[in-house]
C-alpha cells in the first residue's frame, strides 16, 4: 500500500463501527486486513503484556460483538494518525465503557492503541476484558 490518504482513514474508521455494530466479522477483518496488510500492532495501554494484533481483533469480535454497541463521540484524523473517542455501551444497561483510541497507519501496517476507562458500575466483570487485566500475573 502506498501513501495513505485521509479519505482511506475516514472510511476504515467509519467501517469498523458500522461493521461492528452490525455484527459483520468479515466485514471489520477485511477493513483491517486492506489496512494492516503487512502488521497490526494493537497495544492496551497500561498492560505490561501485550498480544498478537490479529489474535486481539478476532478475539474481541468473537467474545464481545454481541456485548456492545458502539458510538462515535469524536474522531479527529491528522496526516497518518486518528484519534477516536467511543462510547462502548454494554447492550441491556445503561452503562458504558469510555475509550480514547489512537491509530497510526503506515504502508501495509497498522498501530492501535486502545485507552480505556472502566463503567462506574462496579457490578461489571472487568476481567473478561483483555483491557482491564491486572498488570501483575497477566495471561496473554
Amino acid at each position: 500500500m502506498s501513501q495513505i490518504t485521509p479519505e482511506q482513514i475516514e472510511r476504515f474508521m467509519s467501517g469498523q463501527v458500522r461493521c461492528w455494530n452490525k455484527h459483520d466479522r468479515a466485514g471489520l477483518i477485511a477493513l483491517y486486513r486492506e489496512m494492516a496488510s503487512t502488521q497490526l500492532t494493537i497495544e492496551y495501554v497500561g498492560r505490561a503484556q501485550q498480544a498478537d494484533g490479529w489474535l486481539v481483533i478476532e478475539e474481541m469480535f468473537d467474545k464481545h460483538n454481541h456485548q456492545f454497541r458502539l458510538e462515535v463521540v469524536n474522531t479527529i484524523i491528522n496526516g497518518n494518525e486518528a484519534a477516536v473517542r467511543h462510547r462502548n455501551c454494554i447492550v441491556g444497561s445503561s452503562q458504558v465503557i469510555e475509550s480514547i483510541e489512537t491509530y497510526r497507519f503506515g504502508p501495509g501496517t497498522l498501530h492501535v492503541r486502545y485507552f480505556l476507562q472502566p463503567p462506574k458500575d462496579t457490578s461489571v466483570n472487568l476481567e473478561q476484558f483483555r483491557g482491564f487485566a491486572t498488570t501483575t500475573a497477566e495471561t496473554p
